[in-house]
């Protein structure tokens, strides 16, 4: 292998980002049934393939005559490369721009068995093909003209480089913040559960301490209105008995006293049987009056547990609107985040449509939810199979909302990434 310079290198980077794109954006496009253009950046290049290339190239110089050893030097080489790029941009982006998850042998979703296959093979296409090509092309340009053209490129890419990864960096903190504001949802949700178990134990309480205190106040009731009818009674057989005796001791005197015993013993009736009946109206009355304050207290003792009730609903309703005013205040500094870089968000999701989140799997499913119908694309199944229930929690629908507001219908550019 030649000596090269370091602009021959940097173009030599720049075609395999280049032809990187090419295989991806080909291979992608016929498994979705659609043009896709792959890429974490907006032009045509691929940085990881670039990368991979340049690092296959170096690593393998000292096997070049070893076949066997420089596919496995390549092959390691790249996929140390691939496994460290998809860690580092997950960690920062809370996106993974590939993911091999349910591929056979993939370690962390960021390398599997097929990868580092394809990295060997590439390694011989590379070496053995590609590069004798691409070399004897580069070299037969002037350096200056490789200098020039190098010159012109770099600025392009990396102002490609920077505009995404700004995009990158916006798209995390969106989806902390939603994130933030499912979290908000879900202890709202369940601060609302609570207060409905809490008023629904309370009403139980009320129902049966109101219960338990009418049995007693009309057990109270029944026996004193049997004590009351005993006692009547009662008097009623002592003055029937005293009438009685009386009656008799007047039959057995004397014959001459008889007419006068007989007034004074018919004045004596009538004065005895009054007695009863005056008796039974003063029990009577005493009865409905204690009722009456039995009654008054049950109203009363009501009255205090429903004002009770009314002043725990007005507390536990007060906490729930300041929970609430929060979650609106987080939605609000969400829009606004939203409406500031929503299109490039857009943009960068659309290049990237089999990307998925990790850290923050629900609110970056929503988003891509949203962008698939604001475009009339077909969403991705597991997505879908992520946010179709419609009796999932209330963050979820929110998400979706605001993720609606982040898509733009008008731009049609898609793509994932490496």
């Amino acid at each position: 292998m030649s000596v090269y310079t370091f602009s021959q290198w940097v173009l030599f980077f720049y075609i395999y980002c280049f032809l990187g794109w090419v295989f991806e954006s080909t291979y992608v496009s016929i498994m979705e049934h659609h043009l896709v253009n792959r890429g974490f950046l907006k032009g045509p290049f691929l940085p990881i393939y670039g990368s991979g290339a340049l690092c296959v190239l170096i690593v393998t110089i000292p096997f070049r005559d070893n076949v066997p050893l420089m596919c496995l030097s390549g092959m390691t080489a790249a996929t140390l490369l691939e496994y460290v790029t998809g860690a580092a941009m997950e960690k920062l982006f809370h996106v993974r721009y590939w993911d091999y998850t349910g591929k056979f042998l993939n370690i962390n979703g960021h390398i599997c068995l097929m990868s580092t296959l394809c990295w060997g093979a590439m390694t011989l296409l590379v070496v053995d093909v590609l590069q004798v090509f691409l070399e004897d092309l580069v070299l037969a340009v002037d350096e200056q003209v490789v200098t020039v053209v190098v010159f012109v490129l770099t600025p392009f890419l990396t102002a490609d480089l920077v505009t995404s990864f700004r995009t990158a960096i916006h798209l995390r903190d969106i989806l902390i913040h939603w994130e933030r504001i499912s979290e908000e949802m879900q202890k709202l949700e369940a601060q609302r559960r609570e207060l409905e178990a809490a008023l629904a134990e309370r009403r139980r309480e009320m129902e049966t301490a109101i219960s338990r205190r009418r049995q007693e106040l009309e057990t109270a009731l029944d026996e004193q209105r049997r004590g009351m009818e005993t006692a009547l009674n009662e008097q009623k057989r002592v003055l029937e008995t005293a009438l009685d005796e009386r009656k008799r001791g007047m039959e057995t005197a004397l014959d001459e006293r008889k007419r006068s015993l007989e007034t004074a013993f018919d004045e004596r009736k009538r004065g005895l049987g009054n007695a009863p009946g005056e008796r039974k109206r003063d029990l009577g009355f005493s009865f409905d009056e204690r009722k009456r304050e039995l009654e008054t207290a049950v109203t009363q003792y009501r009255q205090e547990l429903e004002a009770s009730l009314v002043r725990r609903n007005r507390e536990l309703t007060d906490k729930a609107a300041a929970l609430q005013e929060k979650v609106s205040r987080m939605k609000v500094e969400g829009d606004l985040m939203q409406k500031m870089h929503g299109k490039s968000i857009g943009n960068l999701l659309k290049r990237n449509p089999k990307a998925v989140s990790i850290m923050n799997r629900e609110a970056f499913a929503a988003l891509k939810q949203s962008l698939a119908r604001k475009t009339g694309e077909p969403a991705d199944p597991e997505d879908a199979a992520g946010t179709a229930d419609p009796e999932t929690t209330v963050e979820t629908a929110h998400m979706e909302v605001a993720a609606e507001r982040v898509s733009d219908p008008g731009n049609r550019q898609n793509g994932t990434n490496k």
